[in-house]
């Protein structure tokens, strides 16, 4: 399996049979480079919400570049028939999307293998999505964090915490029931998560080091970042238990392979 970092929380996952793309967006501050792809492999593309450095209409075109590209958007982008057009939408691409409600469970196939798809409702807005094909289960969790944001309160901050582990507790049992009745080790090979160093040295990494704890994690790729990638040496030197599954992105478009 290859991941690409391309920006900011944009993903590339090359499984065997097909892709994943995740919340690629074209606008300057949040893009990088998209990969040439296979056209002749299922491109399967997610936006988790509708915040626009996670999801751009534009994303849509790719259909007439790789003719087997479909997508799954959250209910929140609010993608009706009417919108769409305004979004110039092409009724083809359109007719391949679905929208997926949080907290729900679509199952559907890729390139001939079965595919699960959970949507967990984010702690902002939109979704995270946990993914489970070919014997793998991977993660992109869109803006689902820990948003410690001193500025807020210490209300909020205590309620923030309670929702994300709330949240990380549905996708700890959706990895163990994916695990079960799939006859699967309960790991995620590959989990995107926020790391975001504007809530500062303290809060940045209060969401990651709990997913971590809480769920077997093999490969975890920091995002998020607003371009300080010395936000990950700072949160793998703080958490020597995790840094060795902690992935060190240096800049946009590094590829690993896992």
């Amino acid at each position: 399996m290859n991941v690409t970092f391309i920006a900011h929380s944009a993903f590339l996952v090359e499984w065997d049979k097909f892709y994943t793309l995740f919340d690629y967006v074209y606008e300057p501050d949040y893009t990088g480079t998209l990969p040439a792809l296979d056209p002749e492999k299922p491109l399967l593309v997610f936006s988790s919400h509708s915040h626009e450095d996670h999801f751009d209409a534009k994303v849509f075109g790719l259909l007439e570049k790789y003719p087997l590209t479909r997508f799954f958007v959250s209910r929140d982008t609010r993608l009706t028939e009417r919108r769409r057009k305004w979004l110039n939408i092409s009724d083809e691409a359109f007719a391949r999307t679905t929208v997926l409600r949080p907290d729900s469970l679509l199952l559907t196939e890729a390139a001939g293998e079965e595919l699960s798809i959970r949507a967990i409702k984010s702690t902002d807005i939109g979704n995270a999505y946990l993914l489970r094909s070919e014997g793998k289960l991977v993660y992109h969790g869109g803006d689902l964090n820990w948003w410690h944001w001193e500025s807020e309160g210490k209300a909020y901050c205590n309620n923030m915490a309670e929702m994300y582990k709330l949240a990380v507790e549905k996708l700890a049992a959706a990895v163990r029931d994916e695990a079960t009745d799939n006859g699967l080790s309960p790991t995620i090979t590959a989990a995107m998560a926020p790391l975001d160093p504007r809530l500062g040295e303290e809060g940045e990494g209060l969401g990651l080091s709990w997913l971590m704890k809480n769920v077997d994690v093999l490969h975890a790729f920091p995002m998020h970042l607003w371009k300080k990638f010395e936000a990950i040496d700072r949160f793998r030197a703080a958490h020597p238990a995790f840094a060795a599954r902690v992935e060190r992105i240096t800049a946009d478009g590094e590829t690993f392979t896992i």
